[in-house]
């Protein structure tokens, strides 16, 4: 199914021009705050070892979605487009996409129930008004299993993905390598969907 990918790599790492849908009570973040966000909150997740993938970053290329108090940022890779991918994604690991930083209120929810802290790497930092906040942070990548079986993988403290989601054909077809967006929100659940190419599209339920 995903033939090409993650053609990129001229590293381990893919990269990525992404864009964001806005969904429910999220709005898109202007380019230049996105920006300063990415830029500063890379380099606190930077500081932290044992990445389970590297992956170099562009925080000018980010894009983030906030309700003006809590957001979601996500920050590519470099140079993300489709062709034939890099043996990294036959790895178990992976190979990188993105970091994912996000308020604490959309962190992943497993079986119904937010994840246990502990298995999330999180810091925290001081916004532009001098406020401190907690930011978790986790690291996207792709791994193709076998044959079309393509998965989106995202790593918090352990060695091993918290999330393990499935790509498929995506539903619609957004503009951008990679996109990002909010849906089905419900209650205290709603779904972040991680669009390649407009082409494939995985998906997990994080918090609303």
């Amino acid at each position: 199914m995903i033939k090409k990918v993650c053609g990129l790599f001229t590293a381990v790492c893919v990269s990525m021009s992404a864009t964001v849908a806005m969904a429910q009570d999220l709005s898109e973040l202007d380019g230049d705050t996105t920006a300063e966000y990415a830029q500063h909150l890379t380099e606190q997740f930077n500081k932290i070892e044992d990445h389970q993938v590297k992956v170099e970053v562009d925080p000018e290329k980010a894009v983030g979605l906030s309700d003006e108090m809590e957001g979601i940022i996500v920050v590519p890779a470099k140079d993300l487009k489709e062709g034939e991918p890099n043996e990294a994604v036959h790895t178990e690991q992976g190979a990188g996409l993105a970091y994912l930083f996000c308020s604490p209120r959309f962190d992943p929810i497993i079986d119904g129930k937010k994840i246990d802290a502990k298995k999330l790497r999180t810091f925290k930092y001081m916004d532009d008004s001098g406020i401190e906040k907690t930011a978790t942070c986790m690291i996207l990548a792709v791994r193709n299993v076998e044959g079309d079986d393509w998965r989106l993988y995202a790593y918090g403290a352990e060695k091993k993905p918290v999330i393990d989601a499935k790509f498929a054909d995506a539903a619609e077809a957004p503009e951008g390598n990679l996109t990002i967006a909010v849906k089905d929100a419900k209650g205290k659940k709603q779904m972040l969907v991680v669009t390649l190419f407009g082409k494939y599209a995985a998906e997990f339920a994080i918090g609303h």
